[in-house]
């Protein structure tokens, strides 16, 4: 089952969007001009109180740097993303075959593009994807066909990895060198010409984003459309709690669902046999995932503090603010300004109950991340539409527990 997008996302999304843009221009400090850190960061609920349908934070959202850049997000604007790489896919068999490798649901009569994983015997996530496939593509080739978008760091891994499964299917790996990927987010995406766009997607991942693929002698998606700068797609993915690329998604070591790619329709729960799919499966019987990705708000008492490193555990803080010992309640993954992304126990860090026992969250309480300038509060951010997408997923699994 891939999981529906529904049609109040958007605007529960740009209410609790709204806000976040709103408190950060009134306590602003400044951002890092940097497409993102490189680090990674866990969330932290410590200052929401979270139930099945509201989060509600009691901070507001301040930026801090050592380095300069705007102030605030751009609540509208489009952006060229010359970090994601194209491979092209086709051939008579090129469907079945990519059928056997991904997260969803793949046959010749999809022609529409969608999001999608590839995982490894262990059910890790190797690489997330953007799969593109409309009908002048497979009408040009005569067959099915698509491209697979990837990180640009890792498309020369993924090319050996579909080559080494070929074997004797008869498809066609190369790169995709005519069309580049764009994102608009906001207001933008109105105002973006349907002749200017090879092909669209409405981003799954969360509401409000949407991402194009253009001709690459294209300079802007709309003529009035103000060309951004990628540091401003991150700012607005870390916004929406949006891992993407193996720095915030590392290679062989993140389960899809601790990523949300779950939730973003990125897995077909009914489809047959694909790499990786057993502990997958196996996983939403279970009715459990203990850990997600989500935003988080970041606060330090100093006006300019470097980023926490990635992966530093995120602890719950004591009464002096400083870090007690004992179990991680998530790890930091990503961040610029003061927000960012965490890979959080939902359990432990917020309010929400994904299992039978609990969790030991309680109101008040505090997390945070020991960095050379001192501990950074972490506090993590619950959208409603994330809420919403969770428990209509995983709520009729978790009466059988």
């Amino acid at each position: 089952m891939v999981v529906p997008m529904p049609e109040d996302d958007i605007q529960n999304h740009n209410h609790n969007h709204n806000k976040i843009l709103a408190d950060s221009k009134q306590h602003a400090g400044t951002a890092p001009s940097c497409a993102l850190w490189q680090t990674r960061s866990y969330v932290d609920h410590s200052h929401f109180h979270v139930n099945r349908t509201r989060a509600v934070a009691t901070m507001p959202i301040r930026f801090y740097s050592s380095t300069h850049s705007p102030s605030q997000p751009r609540k509208s604007g489009s952006a060229p993303l010359a970090h994601r790489s194209l491979i092209s896919l086709s051939g008579p068999d090129a469907a079945k075959f990519l059928q056997g490798l991904i997260t969803n649901n793949v046959d010749a009569s999809r022609q529409a593009p969608f999001y999608a994983a590839f995982l490894d015997a262990r059910g890790r996530v190797l690489w997330d994807v953007f799969i593109w496939v409309w009908p002048e593509l497979v009408a040009e080739k005569g067959h099915w066909a698509c491209y697979i978008e990837v990180d640009q760091t890792e498309a020369g891994a993924l090319k050996k990895h579909l080559k080494r499964h070929k074997l004797r299917s008869k498809v066609t790996i190369e790169d995709a060198e005519s069309v580049g990927i764009w994102a608009a987010w906001g207001d933008a995406p109105a105002q973006v010409p349907k002749e200017n766009a090879v092909s669209d997607l409405q981003d799954p991942r969360a509401p409000g984003l949407h991402r194009y693929l253009v001709a690459h002698d294209r300079t802007s998606l709309a003529d009035r459309s103000e060309v951004l700068d990628v540091s401003e797609y991150h700012l607005q993915r870390y916004l929406l709690g949006v891992p993407e690329g193996p720095v915030e998604i590392p290679r062989e070591s993140a389960l899809p669902m601790e990523c949300n790619i779950d939730l973003s329709s990125g897995i077909d729960f009914k489809k047959g046999c694909y790499v990786g799919q057993e502990l997958t499966i196996r996983t939403k019987h279970t009715g459990v995932v203990r850990k997600r990705m989500l935003p988080i708000q970041l606060e330090h008492p100093g006006a300019s503090v470097s980023p926490p490193v990635s992966g530093t555990d995120i602890k719950q803080l004591d009464d002096d603010g400083r870090t007690k010992r004992g179990r991680a309640a998530g790890k930091f993954i990503a961040g610029v300004g003061q927000v960012g992304l965490a890979l959080c126990r939902l359990e432990m860090m917020t309010s929400m109950k994904v299992s039978a026992e609990g969790g030991s969250w309680k109101p008040g309480m505090q997390f945070g991340v020991d960095t050379d300038n001192g501990v950074v509060k972490v506090k993590p951010v619950l959208h409603d539409w994330f809420l919403s997408r969770e428990s209509h997923l995983w709520d009729k699994n978790r009466t059988r527990i």
